[in-house]
This record gives C-alpha cells, structure tokens and sequence, in this order.
C-alpha cells in the first residue's frame, strides 16, 4: 500500500471517530434535558420525620453561621491555669488599691488637723467636714478618723500597707529555681 492510502485511512477513522463522539455528546444532552423537576420516587425516598431532621440541621447550620464567637480572654494564656510571681503581685497591687487605709494623720503649719488616705490607687489628704467616698471627716485625732454616712459613723486606724504574700516576696526569689 502506498502513503496516501495510509493518510486516507487515518482521516476516515478520525472523520468516523468525530461522527461517534457528536453522537455521544448530543444523547447526553438529551438525557439531561429530559430529567424531570421532580422525581417519581420522590415519595419512597423522604418520609415527614426524615423531612423534619433535614430541617433542624439546616436550622442548625444556619444558626451557627449566624453566631459571634466573642472572647475576652485568651484561652491559651498560661496566666489562666498557672499564675506566675508578675500575676500574684499584680493581684496583690489591685487588693491594696481597692482598699480605704489611713496611711497618717498631722497638723499643718496652720494648725489645721489633716489626713491622709489612700484609696483607689491614690493618697490625698483631708481635712474636717472633707468628703471621701460620701463620707465625711468628722474627727481627726492622732492616728485615727472618724467619718459619718447617713448618721453612721466609723472609724479609720492608721494601718501599714499590708505585707506582700510570700510567693511573691523578694527574699524568696533566691530559693526558686531559674528555668
């Protein structure tokens, strides 16, 4: 056989080979336009119960999506679970400032009777008929005041800072280990 009737058979094969795949193609198309919007089987496939979990999941979902996932706190913080020395004193700071202490009592150079408070973080000095924190100063003697609420009176002593715990105090940083 000669060449050209080589190159005649392989275009007739690849003409008849096009041919099939139109074929092909057209059926498929014809079979996907042919499906109907609903199945026959419709019916046998979902009962009402089967309907009704469908939709509690689709509920579901769509509530979880909906949701805002808000932390104020991280959750993989160590300082949650573990409190370290910096968290123990940082503790102890905030319960001294929260705290209303009668840190001196003095005269001034006027001979005005004063005191000096620490609350909140701050120290002030006060004088008689000075309010604090909706109290008045009513008395000032040495080392103590008296302050009146609504006919109430209490007294204030002069106290020191309270000492520091002792996880966190100084001395003992020796006996820990360093990692």
């Amino acid at each position: 056989m000669e060449t050209r009737h080589f190159k005649d058979l392989a275009i007739a094969i690849v003409v008849i080979i096009l041919i099939v795949f139109l074929f092909k193609a057209v059926s498929i198309v014809r079979t996907v336009t042919d499906v109907p919007g609903q199945s026959v089987y419709k019916d046998l496939a979902l009962d009402q119960e089967l309907i009704d979990q469908i939709q509690s999941i689709e509920e579901s979902i769509t509530d979880r999506k909906s949701f805002v996932f808000t932390v104020t706190r991280d959750p993989l913080e160590q300082n949650i679970v573990v409190r370290t020395r910096v968290d123990l004193e940082q503790e102890w700071r905030r319960q001294i400032e929260a705290m209303m202490r009668l840190a001196a009592t003095y005269i001034d150079e006027q001979g005005n009777k004063r005191a000096a408070i620490a609350y909140e973080g701050k120290t002030e000095l006060y004088g008689l008929g000075d309010y604090i924190n909706n109290n008045r100063v009513v008395n000032i003697e040495s080392g103590r005041i008296t302050l009146a609420q609504n006919g109430v009176e209490q007294d204030l002593e002069v106290k020191p800072i309270p000492p520091k715990p002792v996880q966190i105090q100084e001395e003992r940083r020796q006996d820990q280990y360093i990692w």
